[in-house]
């Protein structure tokens, strides 16, 4: 699970470094700062969240794996 989600972490860095480069060339970029400011600090704190929800999710995935096993193996039984 965990890769995913530092895939997901890699795709939206790669994806705000883009915004950035492309932020540079854009001519009146002063008017869309604001914005990109305000967008950064969101992608910010989705990326911290991220990061905090990794050891849940991965405990999630986990549990999900061993009900599935506990089903599978009580089907055998039957």
């Amino acid at each position: 699970m965990s890769y995913r989600v530092t895939d997901t972490y890699d795709g939206v860095d790669q994806a705000m470094r883009l915004l950035r480069r492309s932020m540079k060339g854009m001519p009146e970029r002063y008017r869309y700062m604001k914005h990109y400011d305000e967008l950064r600090r969101a992608v910010a704190v989705l990326l911290v969240l991220l990061e905090e929800a990794t050891p849940w999710l991965e405990e999630t995935d986990k549990a999900k794996r061993a009900t599935t096993l506990a089903k599978k193996m009580l089907e055998g039984v039957r």
